[in-house]
C-alpha cells in the first residue's frame, strides 16, 4: 500500500503515524511523510520558502521516532516537504504516488485544545478525493472487532468507495454495524431501500452485520450509540458527514467514544 502521512510534527500527528504502523503492521507499505510549508503572501508566485534548521531537526526526530516503532521490514519511509498549500500538495501526491489512504491527526499543533477536528484535517477530508483516516491524540490501535457505519442511504455506494473499508475488514475479520439513520416517518423511501440492498450486498456474506435504528421520533443523539458502544472505528462516506456532525455537535460530547479515542474513516 501507499499511505500518505501529513505531519506538522505535533504529538497528534506522531500518534497518527504510530497508529498507521500498527494498523498495517502485516502489510507491505510505503509511508510518504509530508510536511507542507506555508507560503508567505509576497512569495506565493515563486513558492519560495526559507527552511530553518529547526525544521530539519524536527524531520530527523520524526524519522527516529518512526524507526523506533517499525516492526515490519517491508515498511518503507519516504520524507518530503513542499512549499505549497496543503490541499494542492495532497491532491498532487495522491495522483503522483498512487496513494491508497491518507492518515493524519484530527488536529494540528495550532488548534485549540478543545477543537475536535482541525481545519486542515477537515479540509483534507472534504476536498481530497481519497480515503482519509483521522486519528485522535488519545487513539491506541487495538485491532478492529466492530466498525460502526452510519448511513441514511441517500447516496449510492460503490465498490471503489468501500474498497479500503473492505480491506480493513479482511485484515481484521471485523464485523460492521450499519447504523440506519432516518430523519422522517416516511423513510426509508424506495431509493433508500435500494441503496440499503446494494450496500449489504458489498458486505455480505463475509461480514457479519448489525442494525440499529434512529428516527425523528427520538431526538436524543446518544441513542444512536446505545445498541453497542464497543466499536473500534467509525466509517462514513464524505457525502454523509452531516450525520457525523450531528454526533460531534452533541451537548454530551464526552459520551461519544470517537471524540477521545476512536479513528474516523472518511470514504470517497
Amino acid at each position: 500500500m501507499n499511505i500518505l502521512l501529513p505531519t506538522d510534527f505535533s504529538e497528534n500527528s506522531k500518534n497518527a503515524a504510530a497508529y498507521a504502523l500498527k494498523c498495517f503492521g502485516n502489510v507491505p507499505c510505503t509511508f510518504h511523510l509530508l510536511h507542507a510549508l506555508p507560503l508567505s503572501s509576497e512569495k506565493n508566485n515563486s513558492k519560495e520558502v526559507q527552511v530553518s534548521p529547526e525544521f530539519y531537526a524536527n524531520f530527523e526526530q520524526f524519522s527516529t521516532f518512526l524507526n523506533s516503532k517499525k516492526v515490519n521490514p517491508q515498511h518503507e519511509f519516504k520524507f518530503m516537504f513542499k512549499a505549497n498549500y496543503l490541499i494542492e500538495t495532497v491532491r498532487e501526491l495522491v495522483l503522483e504516488k498512487k496513494i491508497d489512504l491518507i492518515i493524519m491527526g484530527t488536529k494540528g499543533i495550532t488548534n485549540k485544545k478543545n477543537t475536535i477536528i482541525g481545519k486542515n484535517t477537515s479540509d483534507v477530508m472534504m476536498k481530497v478525493k481519497c480515503p482519509v483516516m483521522a486519528i485522535s491524540e488519545n487513539a491506541v490501535f487495538k485491532g478492529y472487532n466492530e466498525i460502526l457505519f452510519p448511513t441514511d442511504y441517500k447516496i449510492h455506494y460503490s465498490g471503489e468507495m468501500l474498497n479500503i473499508l473492505l480491506n480493513l475488514i479482511s485484515l481484521s475479520k471485523a464485523s460492521v454495524k450499519i447504523l440506519e439513520i432516518f430523519s422522517s416517518d416516511t423513510e426509508p423511501s424506495k431509493e433508500q431501500v435500494e441503496s440499503r440492498a446494494l450496500l449489504q450486498n458489498y458486505f455480505s456474506p463475509q461480514t457479519p452485520l448489525f442494525h440499529a435504528f434512529y428516527s425523528s421520533k427520538n431526538p436524543d443523539r446518544n441513542r444512536m450509540l446505545m445498541a453497542d458502544n464497543n466499536f473500534d472505528m467509525i466509517a462514513i462516506a464524505a457525502k454523509n458527514l452531516n450525520i457525523c456532525q450531528k454526533l460531534l455537535n452533541s451537548p454530551q460530547n464526552h459520551q461519544i467514544p470517537f471524540i477521545n479515542k476512536l479513528p474516523l474513516l472518511i470514504l470517497h
